[in-house]
């Protein structure tokens, strides 16, 4: 009893004195492991509003378009951009992507894609600017060649763009990347608001082009420290040749699945039946590429570097997979269901033909996950020629169904696509399994998961603003903000249940 009561000798205070050490320095790791975990949410937070922004600003645009003008004057600009497209898959795609892939010295790695790049690209405008009137006498639309020609003389400079953001992301210097997209959009989106809003012209729009690319020129020109050199290795442009040939094959294969339709429409009918096919489009696409279009830089990033570290690509799979399909079918939902007020509140009544468009598109970004990704997960792979073998199944199976569809309306045509695009999701994982070797068991479990949870957000939001909303008497600018403030809170629910049951991840928003 004498010895439990004596004080603690010298062995019994080192023991104390180790054990609060321990205590003190796992209780300090705790707070850095949740300061590191803010820190990295912080940054995908800010990656994501950055990116999206330029989705935003678009969108935006095409709201205050059709606020101001005729289905057929936004249709000519539809139509310029239709073509302008083909030339931007030029410059984000191929040669981008073999600058955040190759394993070469960094140095002769940027010099030589610059010039690829810039080259392509200029080429390719001389040849877009020289078919301008042409193709405006094909479609019989006015304005367009002068539309035409006045963008492709900016895609040069455009290309200087895409190669400054390759290299940064390519040395992951992430937040710079996303700090200098992010002034641009918000320059872009400023400015061409106050464009639109006092010049009611189809010209407005190509002036926002002009104000997007310039501006991220001299952003990058300014903030980020990248140079291109005189330096040109003919080894590694061949190789880069090899890997980029079949991505851009693929773009272009890509590109007709996607804008067929509108080709087709404004040769058969009317650059009037362009425009409603194009907002339609646009306003579902537009708000879905809101929350998508981010993922393909997260993703060519995440995938490259999974690739160079010799990782396994499955688990990079699944992450984005189960995000992707849950952010595009939530924000789907929501153009459904409120794509309506939204023409009543604040459009001309006659975009309301584009509503059937507007419905098949908001489904198109999450019937197209595994499209999305075939990209990302080839190149990483360093495996493109599948790439182009899935694209031509792809473009063949798209063309064929606008082809079948578009006698039977806009509508028909839409929803033709979709199915399309759905048929594709499934070859893609298909390919990815037997051609990459990539598991894509829990790729598959979280899309069908990210299904449910979307149908059931659709749902809910919909009893919402059809059976809740009437009963308050809301005009229609009224009814369509409480149904987007609605949309935000639940929507933020069940981004927080998703995320527990490892169907949505954070960690998909950074390079």
């Amino acid at each position: 009893m004498q010895d439990l009561l004596r004080p603690p000798g010298p062995v019994h205070e080192d023991q104390l004195k180790r054990r609060t050490a321990a205590e003190l320095e796992t209780t300090v790791g705790r707070v850095r492991d949740l300061h590191a975990s803010g820190r990295r949410g912080g940054i995908a937070l800010f990656a994501f509003v950055a990116r999206s922004l330029q989705q935003v600003s678009t969108l935006v645009m095409t709201f205050l378009a059709a606020r101001f003008l005729l289905p057929a004057e936004y249709g000519v600009y539809a139509l310029g951009i239709v073509f302008v497209v083909l030339i931007q898959t030029l410059t984000y795609t191929g040669f981008y992507q073999f600058i955040l892939n190759a394993r070469q010295e960094e140095g002769v790695v940027l010099s030589t894609c610059f010039w690829l790049i810039f080259g392509l690209v200029t080429a390719a405008s001389v040849v877009l600017a020289a078919a301008a009137y042409p193709i405006e006498w094909l479609f019989g639309a006015r304005h367009l060649g002068n539309v035409i020609v006045l963008l492709a003389l900016i895609q040069p400079l455009a290309s200087i763009g895409a190669w400054s953001s390759a290299a940064l992301l390519r040395r992951r210097a992430v937040m710079l990347n996303f700090t200098i997209m992010f002034l641009q959009n918000l320059i872009a989106l400023l400015a061409g608001g106050f464009l639109i809003w006092f010049w009611h012209s189809l010209y407005a729009l190509v002036a926002l082009r002009y104000i997007r690319v310039i501006s991220g020129a001299v952003l990058f020109a300014v903030l980020g420290r990248d140079r291109p050199g005189l330096r040109f290795s003919r080894a590694l442009a061949i190789d880069a040749t090899g890997f980029s040939g079949g991505l851009y094959l693929s773009r272009l294969l890509g590109f007709l699945s996607r804008y067929a339709g509108d080709i087709l429409l404004g040769l058969f009918y009317s650059s009037g039946a362009v425009g409603l096919y194009r907002f339609g489009n646009r306003v579902a696409t537009g708000a879905t590429d809101i929350a998508m279009q981010p993922m393909s830089n997260f993703a060519a990033t995440q995938f490259g570097a999974a690739a160079r570290d010799d990782r396994e690509l499955g688990a990079v799979l699944a992450r984005f997979t189960g995000t992707i399909a849950l952010l595009g079918g939530m924000v789907g939902a929501v153009v459904i269901v409120l794509a309506a007020d939204a023409i009543a509140a604040f459009f001309q009544p006659s975009y309301r033909g584009a509503l059937a468009v507007t419905a098949a598109m908001a489904l198109r970004g999450m019937a197209g996950v595994g499209q999305s990704l075939v990209e990302p997960v080839f190149a990483a792979l360093g495996r493109t020629s599948w790439v182009l073998l899935f694209n031509l199944i792809a473009g063949t199976l798209s063309v064929a169904a606008i082809a079948v569809t578009a006698p039977f309306g806009l509508g028909a045509l839409a929803w033709g696509q979709v199915l399309a695009v759905l048929a594709m999701t499934g070859l893609a994982f298909f390919f990815m399994r037997r051609r990459g070797g990539v598991d894509i068991g829990a790729a598959g479990r979280r899309f069908l998961g990210a299904g449910a949870l979307a149908l059931a957000y659709g749902l809910a939001l919909a009893v919402v603003r059809y059976q809740v909303l009437p009963l308050a008497g809301f005009s229609a600018a009224q009814t369509l903000f409480a149904g987007l403030l609605v949309a935000a809170v639940m929507g933020a629910l069940f981004l927080a249940l998703s995320a527990r049951l490892r169907i949505f991840s954070l960690h998909a928003f950074s390079g």
